[in-house]
């Protein structure tokens, strides 16, 4: 069945993370199917078509309501109000789209609010910060026009009579449906999260470890762990430095690969708490997989990821993850009835409990173990596997 689908996303560009990337690698596994595509988006840097083979497709159009970027409640308005009567457009064509909306500010026939409920995130936002400054976070929200026209929109929409199914990319997601909205059963779907990440054979995969671990001149014998985010602070850099100095305390041999949004300051900061061993500065890097390679382990102590594509590609690349019950990926390091592939901590800013499950896995009969248990997830968290269930939702909305 051939489908016409119009994706709403507030921004639209493939050479970026989170979700616009997801979104991308959806779309473009769509338009691989013979669908046809046309993207809604509020902002997107011009020159996106063809910019990347998978949209110069015929069977991809894309409308953005601006190419300059803006986060002004009044744009938000804007775009909302623009996307809605796009969609009655599209829908009420000929052949009529079947709508999938990736932001929770514009309601569709199928909601994939990728980055889980505005409600949840503001909460953990305000997690991250010291006991002394949550109440002012909380005041700054309530008086934020556009946290509350967010707050607003999602409300309505989630709950809109025109949105036919729900599809959360984790457990977590899931939880936070009913929680705050009162939303279960069949009206929401759990379609795991998933990746596209690049697979090399051994050889190659033990030649990209070997080489940068001998440049940060890093052995065999040290244990070295992953951290990699764009936002450190809501992915748990400050838990992972206490975690850290509690490790060299105890003469753990171990060290961290800091890499993304990261450079100076924490340089600045790994002197400061005397960890400039352990704690090795990498920057932005083009391609996460080497960084995942290198370590034997990856840890992500986030306050909120509604499925973090960090552990998805470490798992999908055999390495152990360590997380929080605050993401939804956790549920492929303890859940779905699967084998244990590394540790969840319940809280993200509990530094105790990080540092002994980073001491765990400092064994290497327990690593072993958890990355024998990664076998196979190459395969089944696959973004063809992702959207063979999201297409069937697609078309059952179209019917």
């Amino acid at each position: 069945m051939s489908l016409h689908v119009a994706v709403v996303i507030e921004t639209f560009n493939p050479a970026a993370g989170g979700a616009e990337r997801s979104t991308a690698q959806i779309v473009a596994e769509l338009l691989k199917r013979g669908h046809r595509v046309t993207v809604l988006a509020g902002f997107t840097p011009p020159g996106i078509p063809g910019s990347d083979g998978s949209f110069t497709s015929e069977n991809f159009e894309l409308r953005a309501f601006s190419h300059r970027r803006s986060s002004g409640v009044l744009r938000l308005w804007r775009f909302a109000k623009w996307a809605r009567r796009e969609l009655d457009e599209l829908e009420s064509s000929g052949g009529g789209a079947v709508s999938l909306s990736i932001t929770n500010a514009v309601a569709a026939a199928v909601m994939q609010p990728r980055g889980g409920t505005v409600i949840e995130t503001l909460a953990r936002n305000v997690a991250t910060r010291a006991p002394r400054k949550r109440r002012l976070k909380k005041l700054t929200i309530r008086i934020d026009p556009k946290q509350q026209l967010l707050l607003k929109l999602e409300r309505e929409n989630l709950r809109s009579p025109g949105v036919r199914t729900i599809v959360a990319v984790g457990s977590y997601v899931v939880r936070q449906l009913e929680k705050h909205y009162g939303i279960a059963g069949d009206k929401v779907v759990l379609i795991p999260n998933a990746s596209v990440t690049p697979q090399r054979d051994p050889a190659q995969a033990a030649q990209v470890r070997a080489d940068l671990r001998a440049g940060l001149g890093l052995g065999e014998a040290t244990t070295v762990f992953a951290f990699v985010a764009m936002n450190p602070r809501l992915k748990g850099l400050d838990t992972l430095w206490r975690a850290a100095e509690i490790l060299r305390d105890r003469g753990v041999d171990f060290a961290v690969l800091l890499a993304g949004a990261m450079g100076h300051r924490q340089g600045v900061e790994a002197s400061r708490r005397k960890l400039t061993q352990q704690m090795r500065v990498l920057g932005r890097v083009n391609d996460a997989s080497t960084v995942y390679l290198a370590a034997d382990v990856t840890v992500l102590p986030t306050f909120y990821d509604p499925s973090s594509k960090v552990v998805i590609e470490s798992l999908m690349l055999g390495r152990p993850a360590i997380s929080t019950s605050y993401n939804g990926a956790s549920d492929f390091i303890e859940g779905y009835g699967g084998p244990l592939r590394g540790r969840t901590i319940g809280e993200a800013d509990d530094a105790g409990a990080l540092a002994t499950a980073m001491a765990e896995l400092c064994d290497k009969a327990e690593r072993n173990r958890c990355a024998a248990a990664c076998a196979g997830l190459a395969e089944q968290l696959t973004m063809a596997r992702h959207v063979d269930a999201l297409e069937r939702v697609l078309e059952q909305a179209a019917g």
